[in-house]
């Protein structure tokens, strides 16, 4: 069983919480995908397991009878049933009898983010407004009881490498570290006139001792994790500049495109997304992302939803890049450990617009960039593409229901999949170009 975490917290967001089942299932190849709303988890079940896992009822039945019904043997059906109470997902009765519980639990305890107040004064530290899909929206990074922690202590919060060689990914010098990241990332969309536009809202990013406190109007959130952190932030800005559609699927990947329509590349960190990204936009592609893309769904087609924030260039990617991007060596190194890069923003001319025969995507990519390696490009099953897409990391709208996850498995299932092993950047241009176009590889 494989299972990817949506990382939880406490947010406070006042829509009602979803009626729908729990669970949501849907069958690739020979896989169950099981999406636990509840536990925001998604989960991947063999055969057996899957087999398991629809014979269970809503009324109480003995696990004998279980066993008997999906044909596991005695150990296997111990060992699925006792994941899955740990999960949450079945409850037994006094007699040992199980059921599935596929009712919503309630929302979890709001108070800590409804009450809480930073410890301290709140210091503002940047401030930045972007323009996205012809809206603005303003952002503010603040600090509240923590600055003496730090390097140089309060002094120091003016100095934007203060706090960037904290070791902890957690603690409150990386909390911050990763909050100018996070606005190193924005620097791509900067509104070039805040004065003539008015934001749609203001998203608040405080960073405490005890994790960040998020604030957008009667929205409030609190994690401890940088990740979740960045996750929320850049969700909170998709949802309120796009309407129609609306965002319903996150990835961690990038999106580039030509007149012929868009490539979904995602991958773990590492993969090379932003350096071919980088190199891309030399080759007139246009740009949607190079980290946490947005897709909506139009009359069932798959769109990308742009957010083009500054590419983030990692060191071992300087001497490839400097050639096309020679500015590069004057950006500040912005970040903590393996984020820490230079951003570099894409020209708004060759930014992927907000609608257009180019949104549309085309194809799924999962790209491994392999030193010395030959060209490989392999076509893979929609259940391997959603794997990779377990493994890189991919997340939902909050207020994602059955249809949105209908329509993203009848894409993913639909549209062409591709894994591709590459060293060379001319090469691998010439062949995304090509199944961009519908060609073969």
């Amino acid at each position: 069983m494989t299972d990817i975490v949506f990382p939880a917290t406490v947010d406070t967001d006042p829509g009602a919480r979803s009626a729908e089942p729990r669970f949501y299932f849907r069958v690739l190849d020979d896989v169950l995908f099981v999406f636990d709303k509840d536990r925001d988890m998604a989960h991947a079940l063999n055969a057996a397991a899957a087999r398991l896992f629809l014979t269970l009822p809503d009324a109480f039945v003995t696990p004998t009878a279980l066993g008997e019904a999906s044909g596991l043997g005695t150990q296997d059906l111990r060992d699925c049933l006792g994941a899955w109470e740990a999960f949450g997902w079945i409850e037994r009765d006094g007699a040992g009898r199980v059921r599935l519980r596929d009712e919503r639990a309630p929302r979890p305890d709001e108070t800590r983010a409804t009450s809480l107040v930073p410890a301290g004064d709140e210091s503002l530290v940047d401030r930045y407004q972007v323009r996205l899909a012809g809206s603005s929206v303003a952002f503010r990074l603040f600090v509240s009881g923590g600055g003496s922690e730090g390097p140089g202590g309060e002094a120091a919060l003016d100095d934007p490498s203060a706090f960037d060689d904290a070791p902890d990914p957690d603690c409150f010098a990386a909390r911050l570290a990763s909050g100018r990241r996070m606005f190193g990332f924005f620097g791509g969309f900067l509104d070039p006139a805040p004065d003539r536009h008015p934001p749609l809202a203001t998203i608040h990013l405080v960073v405490t001792p005890d994790g960040f406190l998020l604030r957008c109007g009667p929205r409030r959130l609190f994690t401890e994790k940088v990740a979740v952190a960045v996750g929320k932030v850049r969700l909170w800005l998709l949802d309120l500049v796009y309407r129609h559609p609306r965002p319903c699927v996150f990835v961690h990947g990038a999106v580039l495109a030509t007149t012929a329509g868009a490539v979904v590349m995602a991958g773990v960190s590492g993969a090379g997304k932003s350096t071919l990204s980088a190199y891309l936009v030399t080759r007139g592609w246009r740009f949607g992302t190079d980290d946490s893309l947005a897709l909506g769904f139009r009359d069932g087609e798959a769109v990308v939803l742009p957010c083009p924030g500054a590419i983030n260039v990692k060191s071992g990617s300087y001497p490839t890049l400097l050639p096309f991007h020679p500015q590069l060596a004057a950006l500040p190194l912005i970040g903590v450990g393996e984020k820490r890069g230079r951003y570099l923003p894409v020209p708004l001319a060759l930014h992927l617009g907000p609608e257009g025969g180019e949104n549309h995507v085309r194809c799924f990519v999962f790209p491994r960039f392999e030193a010395g390696a030959p060209t490989r490009v392999a076509a893979i099953s929609s259940s391997q593409a959603l794997l990779e897409l377990m493994d890189a990391e991919f997340d939902l709208a909050e207020e994602a229901g059955a249809a949105e996850f209908d329509a993203f498995f009848d894409t993913l299932d639909q549209l062409p999949r591709y894994a591709i092993v590459y060293s060379d950047l001319f090469e691998m241009e010439a062949v995304l170009r090509r199944l961009v176009a519908g060609e073969e590889g």
